[in-house]
Order: C-alpha cells, then sequence, then structure tokens
C-alpha cells in the first residue's frame, strides 16, 4: 500500500513539469539507464532497497518488475510533485516519503542497497549524503548511482543550453549545466571513498535516448524541468520560440521522427565495509 507523500519540502518540479519530465524526458533520457540500472540491482537481490531522488519513479517500476515479491522498496524524492506523481501512476507495493538525502531519517544499517538514478549532482552535500548512505547501509550494502558525463557527450542537452543562451544572452538560466557539472571520475571516486565506502567502481555507459518526434523532444527539454520556470519567470513569450528553434536544431541533427540520442553517463558502484 502507498504510504502518504510528507510535507513539501521543494516545489521547484510542479505544475505540468512532472508530466512533462515523465512523459517527454523520461525516454529521452532516463529510461535507457533504468533498465541496467534495475537489472543491476535484481542480480544483487537486496531485500531492502532505498531509492533516492526518485523522481516519477521511472527506475521503481523497473525494480518492481524485477525484484521479488516481498522485497521492501522505499523510494523518496525532496520534491513532493515528483513523488505525487509517482505514486499515483507506478502503483506497486512501495513506501513513498519525501526526504532530503542529505538528512535520512531511517536508522543506521536498515537497507541492503542504496540507488540514486541522475540524483547525486542536485546534493546539496554530496559528501554528506554519501555518508548518510553508508549509515544506512548494512554490512556488505551497495551504493548504486549514475551521473551524468559532459554536457557534450550529450548532444541533445548541449543543443538546449544554446538555445537557452542564444535567447537569454545575459545571465542564462543554468539548470542544464548544473547536471552534467558532475562528470569527473576521479573526483566522483574520490568523494566515495573518502566518506567511507570500499571498492569503487565507475562504468561508462553511452546507450541512446528516444524521442517520438523532434517536437517531443523540444517540449520535454523545454517544460520538462525548473528550466521551464526559469523561461517563464523572465519572459513567457519566449517560451514558443525556444520551443521551435529547439525542435529545428533537433531535427537538423537527429531528424524529425523516431529521434535516437547519443548519451553518455557514469554508473558507480561501492560497498560498505
Amino acid at each position: 500500500m502507498n504510504s502518504k507523500v510528507a510535507k513539501p519540502i521543494n516545489v521547484q518540479f510542479s505544475g505540468s513539469i512532472p508530466r512533462n519530465y515523465d512523459h517527454h524526458l523520461g525516454p529521452l533520457f532516463f529510461e535507457p539507464f533504468a533498465v541496467p540500472l534495475a537489472e543491476r540491482i535484481a542480480a544483487l537481490a537486496p531485500r531492502s532497497v532505498l531509492e533516492l531522488a526518485c523522481g516519477t519513479g521511472r527506475l521503481t517500476r523497473h525494480l518492481l518488475r524485477r525484484l521479488p515479491a516481498g522485497t521492501r522498496v522505499v523510494a523518496t524524492d525532496i520534491n513532493p510533485s515528483m513523488l505525487d506523481f509517482a505514486a499515483n501512476t507506478v502503483g506497486g507495493s512501495v513506501t513513498w516519503e519525501a526526504v532530503d538525502a542529505v538528512r535520512l531519517p531511517y536508522p543506521d544499517m536498515s537497507f541492503d542497497l542504496v540507488v540514486a538514478q541522475f540524483g547525486v549532482m542536485f546534493y546539496s552535500d554530496r559528501l554528506e549524503a554519501y555518508r548518510e548512505a553508508l549509515r544506512v547501509l548494512k554490512p556488505g550494502g551497495r551504493l548504486l548511482f549514475t551521473c551524468w558525463n559532459n554536457i557534450e557527450e550529450n548532444p541533445a542537452a548541449r543543443l538546449t543550453q544554446d538555445v537557452v543562451e542564444r535567447f537569454f544572452p545575459v545571465d542564462p538560466p543554468a539548470f542544464y549545466t548544473i547536471p552534467f557539472a558532475y562528470n569527473e571520475s576521479m573526483l566522483i571516486r574520490e568523494e566515495v571513498l573518502t566518506a567511507g565506502f570500499d571498492r569503487v567502481q565507475l562504468e561508462l555507459l553511452e546507450p541512446a535516448g528516444h524521442a517520438d518526434s523532434a517536437a517531443s523532444a523540444a517540449k520535454g527539454l523545454l517544460e520538462g524541468s525548473p528550466i521551464h520556470t526559469a523561461i517563464i519567470d523572465r519572459d513567457p513569450f519566449l517560451l514558443p520560440l525556444m520551443r521551435t528553434e529547439l525542435e529545428t536544431r533537433l531535427a537538423a541533427r537527429f531528424g524529425e521522427d523516431d529521434l535516437q540520442v547519443p548519451l553518455s553517463a557514469w554508473a558507480v558502484e561501492a560497498r560498505k565495509y
């Protein structure tokens, strides 16, 4: 049974953003990583899983399909609007909770595995979040997460930021620079080890994302994240012009329909002693 989502902590992903994020950005950015990550987790056969930064529950869906009945799955996110969307669309036996990864409200040694798909880049304090993950893991437990490689290796994001900078040449909204800034493998390894983990392994994943059309991709890229709020706050009349411009650039590079877009991200696995 789904538990009640806690009181809102963060409201950036609100309004229509969660739906656009899941429907348009999901296949383009997140589905290609959610499947292999869920398969890796299933192979480890954890009895209890804590998912951080679960967003709209794209990885959660795949975990439920692959993990045995009776596996305890706790899916958390700092943003209640995303959690509400996930709780209403994913189904299954999941505990949904609004939680900040830097301050986990769980006892020591509560979980076999902690996972975060594309969430660590947004942590207010990554080292503290890694330490918290270590604390709630049982001995021998695993931390798994993904984080983006350089934006130059993720052309859909690069094109989006180019369009944003064209329409806002002075102090452009920076949302697309943040997720792709945490990409140095040595830094990632150092931080995870410093937090107390053992045997940190990094693997570069380079699948392709999919979009039914350039228009769908452009809508997700501009209206499926807080970049939408930043644009509306500055000049709402520019949004349709930006969407048309981005659609044109995406179509020129990847085609108008059935887009296959290169992606690049790190998969990180670490073990607790």
